[in-house]
């Protein structure tokens, strides 16, 4: 169960429990038959909506697992053979996590730490690709990411759905957030085949979910 679910059932449980135990409690010190009496009606009906909410959860569960499953399998179809011989540069150690999803997209991937960037030749049709991993560049990112875009260099950036970076530091390039989900690498693959531009993916600031 995911671990939302898991702490509302907890939740529930919780305050149904203290809710019985104050009202024995209260029977206790108030001997009162009609009060027990409510008070146990009152049990009942608590009971009956503990059942009600955790059957509503077990069915959003269900349908959290088939949409996950969905996305997972809509997102192998677009993948495979999407960048088929294209040019890609990872940059920084942080790369790593894109690897495989560019490698199943049949790219041509090479992961250069950003010292490294300087010294390299860049071709028509490569792609230099920056994960994000702080809120604002580095000067070294800045000053790098400033030659290359003076190159005409092809730039992308992505960053985890948890991240919301300073955008206006970015130049004219492929921006896509929320890379850690399925729909984040649909995003970014979708429109790096397509060498688009702008910003796509869940967050507010996104032109679109997709391109």
């Amino acid at each position: 169960m995911n671990p939302g679910f898991r702490y509302h059932v907890a939740s529930l449980l919780a305050v149904f429990f203290s809710l019985v135990l104050g009202m024995l409690i209260g029977g206790a010190v108030f001997s009162d038959h009609s009060l027990v009496e409510e008070q146990a009606l009152l049990i009942s009906e608590l009971e009956e909506r503990f059942r009600e909410n955790n059957a509503k959860l077990a069915v959003l569960q269900a349908e959290l697992d088939f949409s996950t499953q969905a996305w997972l399998q809509l997102r192998e179809s677009i993948v495979r053979d999407r960048l088929a011989g294209r040019a890609v540069i990872l940059v920084g150690e942080g790369a790593a996590s894109l690897l495989p999803t560019l490698q199943q997209a049949g790219a041509q991937v090479e992961t250069v730490a950003l010292d490294s960037l300087g010294t390299m030749a860049f071709h028509e049709g490569m792609t230099v690709v920056f994960p994000l991993r702080s809120e604002t560049l580095s000067s070294a990112e800045r000053e790098m990411i400033d030659i290359l875009s003076a190159a005409g260099t092809c730039l992308s950036f992505v960053w985890e759905q948890d991240l919301e970076p300073a955008l206006g530091e970015l130049p004219p390039s492929l921006r896509v957030d929320s890379i850690d989900t399925s729909m984040g690498e649909i995003a970014f693959l979708l429109a790096l085949s397509a060498n688009l531009q702008g910003h796509y993916g869940l967050q507010r600031s996104a032109e679109r979910l997709f391109p």
